[in-house]
């Protein structure tokens, strides 16, 4: 086999078409970086809102909470199944749960609106990571909020003691809590009581239920669900609820490999231009090769392996080059937003290693062809054309 340090000679002597082409690679790889850290700081946002034997109660059909109406006697149906768990004085682990938008933006001309979540008490021992930061938790009849941290961070005049107008009243904000970095931190809690009478005068259904089930119950609970022909509700874990709700990622997705898609293919075409000129000009070195020994698998390998190397060192400038545009845009110390969730940018392994795996793919596709052209070169030839 050649060695390494031949590919390496030969791409710092024609440094010029090296560099030119480690930078087409490069944005490719920055995209993938950047866009893979927007996928991994939404996704670990909603799915750090799920816990394991949670569920989330929906009424047939609906796509999610917002949009489900479930009637209050099935609530009272689903509280007594033997699959559900209880607390330690037998109270069934059940929340029911609903919600309102709010505009929380100070300015008349700009709207900012924060998802709103009315619960019962039994909520905190159903969200089990829900943590006070500050304050205290809403008492019922006294019209009062707590914030998520996101929410504060974002909005930073909603303070413990300000009060905001909504519905018929104005509200007082009590507390500020967190939940394990979760969309929940981008909610605000209240009292169910007092939003189902003083904002809401629409309907009197609950959202939706979260509950938490009995080890090993699950498959039961389901098939219960299924064949009462009372209940009109789809059964999820939390998890898969939560995972249902980053379709907004797919679209993401879609549409920045569509982008890089674009730019791979103009850097797969950089990558076969250099790897062609390099060729034509070591064709006297190809046929020394040749002379000492070496096979045409070898001189294939050769230039794959040097194509590769081109890969790696274009995806290594465009992770470099992600952390700075991430640093200069001030990605890592805001909040950003889809829709009512605040989420934070999150260059994690997984965006780093697309963006590696991506230009050295690409670097060697773009390769092989000028690789299978210097394999072919004879002996003869190549000396001749010396």
């Amino acid at each position: 086999m050649v060695p390494i340090r031949y590919n390496v000679r030969s791409l710092l002597e024609r440094l010029a078409t090296t560099l030119m082409t480690v930078m087409g690679l490069g944005m490719v790889a920055m995209i993938f970086v950047i866009l893979f850290g927007f996928i991994g700081g939404l996704k670990s946002t909603m799915l750090n809102a799920s816990a394991a034997r949670n569920w989330v109660l929906l009424s047939k059909g609906a796509p999610n909470e917002t949009a489900s109406f479930i009637p209050h006697d099935q609530i009272e149906i689903v509280r007594v199944r033997p699959e559900v768990a209880h607390d330690e004085s037998g109270e069934p682990l059940v929340s029911p749960e609903i919600f309102a938008g709010v505009n929380i933006s100070p300015d008349k001309h700009v709207r900012q609106f924060v998802l709103m979540r009315g619960v019962s008490p039994i909520a905190m021992r159903v969200h089990r990571n829900m943590r006070l930061v500050s304050g205290r938790w809403p008492i019922r009849g006294k019209g009062e909020w707590a914030i998520g941290q996101k929410v504060q961070a974002r909005q930073p005049y909603l303070s413990i003691g300000s009060q905001f107008h909504f519905g018929r009243r104005n509200w007082t904000i009590v507390g500020v809590f967190d939940d394990d970095d979760s969309a929940r931190e981008s909610e605000i809690w209240t009292d169910y009581e007092d939003l189902l009478t003083d904002a809401r005068n629409t309907h009197q259904d609950t959202n939706s239920l979260h509950l938490v089930l009995k080890p090993g119950m699950s498959a039961a609970f389901v098939e219960a669900l299924k064949n009462d022909g009372r209940l009109k509700l789809d059964a999820l874990t939390e998890r898969e609820y939560y995972d249902s709700q980053t379709k907004v990622v797919d679209q993401l997705r879609s549409l920045g490999l569509i982008v890089a898609l674009a730019l791979g293919i103009g850097a797969t075409f950089g990558g076969m231009n250099t790897m062609y000129t390099a060729v034509a000009r070591r064709e006297r070195e190809i046929g020394v090769l040749r002379v000492l020994g070496f096979s045409r698998a070898n001189i294939l390998s050769c230039f794959v392996i040097e194509s590769l190397l081109l890969g790696l060192a274009g995806g290594l400038a465009g992770v470099l080059l992600a952390l700075v545009v991430a640093w200069a845009a001030g990605l890592n110390s805001r909040l950003l937003s889809v829709g009512s969730t605040f989420f934070s940018y999150r260059p994690t392994p997984v965006a780093i290693a697309a963006g590696l795996i991506a230009a050295a793919v690409i670097g060697m596709v773009g390769g092989l062809a000028p690789a299978g052209r210097a394999a072919r070169i004879g002996v003869i030839e190549s000396l001749r054309e010396a």
